[in-house]
């Protein structure tokens, strides 16, 4: 491993200078600071000082890296559900949440200098959508503590991260709709570019082969997420030959669209059409009639993060995780027929 000397040397500075650079001092130049910085990441250098930070649990922070261009995330209010779980369990470790924006390459090197050189954060949590095999290289070339939120897609080495069970969303919806007695049960579900969509819809068709129903591909229907779009999806199925008699959603805003169209072509909920969605939003229980959903705990995952990170802070050898977290099903009057 890399000394400090080797460092100084490298730059062309003194060892005092890269002292003062390790422990942030205003008194040293931008240009000097982000050579040394440089040079400490390519010879692989951690400074002692961080070293013993983070053994001894004295950094004060964990920080949650996020894409501030994504605005669908930051529009979603799962987001500070999953951030509000991280937080509690932060919180209870006598330390603070912060969180720090992956906007693009040049800034995720500079945020990475910032908060691991830095020694201002002993972990970090992020999205899987920000996760790529460059970062997950950097992350384990220091062997600095990090997990995902979200099951990772590509990625080519174990890593770490807790994930909602979608595959067993996706049966259990299918499930229910039939122990309701609906018997021709069509999707419409989010963009199939997403993982979680995949599962989902994974999960719906092994139901469906669990059960002897076969598969109709004019009852899958995929789209964006919007009220829009589920009111379009759902006029054609209304539309079909032999239209269904439920439809799985994959999410409230697509559902609220889907009521739309259900309500206008004067059919009754549930009696004529059974509607479940995926998500157990606060509007779930507004909509008339409400809306059974598939429960998913958003709250929990960021709690499990934020556990498996604290594991891999107390014991850096610790074997890699990766965490499911359970759905269930939440009744309400939208597929109760009785």
């Amino acid at each position: 491993m890399a000394s400090i000397n080797d460092v100084a040397k490298a730059a062309g500075v003194s060892k005092s200078t890269v002292s003062r650079i390790i422990n942030d001092s205003p008194a040293i130049s931008d240009e000097t600071r982000q050579k040394v910085l440089k040079v400490m990441k390519e010879l692989n250098y951690v400074p002692n000082s961080l070293a013993r930070g983070l053994s001894n649990q004295q950094a004060f922070t964990v920080a949650l890296l996020i894409n501030i261009k994504d605005v669908k995330s930051f529009s979603n209010p799962f987001f500070y559900e999953v951030m509000h779980g991280i937080e509690t369990v932060v919180y209870s470790r006598g330390l603070c949440m912060i969180t720090a924006n992956l906007e693009n390459t040049l800034k995720q090197n500079e945020i990475l200098n910032w908060l691991i050189y830095g020694k201002r954060t002993q972990g970090v949590i992020l999205p899987s959508s920000i996760m790529n095999n460059q970062l997950v290289r950097e992350l384990k070339k220091i062997r600095f503590p990090f997990v995902t939120i979200g099951e990772p897609e590509g990625i080519k080495e174990p890593i770490d991260w807790v994930d909602i069970n979608n595959f067993q969303g996706g049966m259990q919806a299918l499930e229910h709709m039939i122990s309701q007695g609906y018997k021709r049960i069509a999707y419409i579900g989010g963009e199939q570019v997403k993982t979680f969509n995949k599962k989902r819809l994974s999960g719906y068709k092994a139901a469906l082969e669990n059960n002897g129903i076969e598969y109709k591909p004019e009852y899958v229907c995929e789209g964006a997420a919007t009220k829009d779009e589920g009111y379009k999806l759902m006029k054609q199925l209304i539309k079909l030959p032999q239209p269904p008699d439920a439809v799985i959603c994959g999410d409230n805003v697509l559902s609220i669209g889907a009521m739309k169209a259900i309500n206008e072509a004067k059919l009754n909920i549930p009696k004529d059409i059974g509607i479940l969605s995926f998500d157990n939003m606060p509007i779930a229980d507004l909509v008339e009639p409400s809306l059974t959903t598939v429960d998913i705990d958003v709250f929990e995952m960021g709690v499990q993060a934020a556990n498996i990170l604290f594991k891999i802070i107390d014991n850096p050898e610790a074997r890699q995780q990766q965490s499911m977290i359970s759905t269930c099903i939440k009744m309400r009057e939208s597929t109760c027929r009785e």
